[in-house]
């Protein structure tokens, strides 16, 4: 009894580190995080799920941190739903990419491209083209952006985390 609260305290502190980690982020990189040109770089995060030591506390993690981070978006409200959604989406895509298809590079990149899709489309389409009217170019850039950010940057989090043993 004593070691299941143990875990499950772990697994709290785990997700609450990560949503504490991708807020800080969003927020003081604020001016690169929200817009039609965004480079959200704590979006390199979503691939925690990807890695063996990470558990459903990093979907949950990344969730309340695109919570978070959006509360000082100029975006307002609509920033709020579709942030938390879009992590939601996008972990949970890597999260189940690991376990149908297991690890390499190939999971590892449809993961990335499903990811990107996934956020252009909710972000860049249906948040910013067609409830705020910005440009239909806002998708390609949001999904440029983002293939960039979790190809190359959450590449380089996973095997900077393989190598310190996470």
């Amino acid at each position: 009894m004593e070691r299941e609260y143990l875990v499950k305290s772990v697994k709290v502190a785990k997700a609450m580190a990560i949503a504490g980690v991708y807020t800080a982020l969003t927020v003081v990189l604020g001016y690169w995080s929200f817009g039609p040109l965004q480079f959200r770089v704590a979006d390199a995060m979503l691939v925690l799920p990807y890695l063996t030591s990470m558990g459903f506390e990093s979907v949950a993690g990344l969730t309340i941190g695109g919570f978070l981070g959006n509360i000082p978006s100029p975006f307002g409200l609509w920033d709020w739903l579709f942030g938390p959604a879009t992590n939601l989406g996008a972990s949970l895509v890597f999260y189940t990419v690991k376990r149908v298809a297991g690890r390499g590079a190939v999971p590892f990149i449809l993961g990335g491209l499903l990811s990107a899709a996934w956020i252009a489309f909710a972000v860049g389409y249906l948040e910013l083209v067609a409830i705020f009217g910005l440009p239909t170019w806002t998708f390609l850039s949001v999904l440029a952006s983002e293939l960039v950010i979790l190809e190359v940057f959450g590449g380089l989090l996973v095997k900077f985390a393989q190598r310190i043993g996470l």
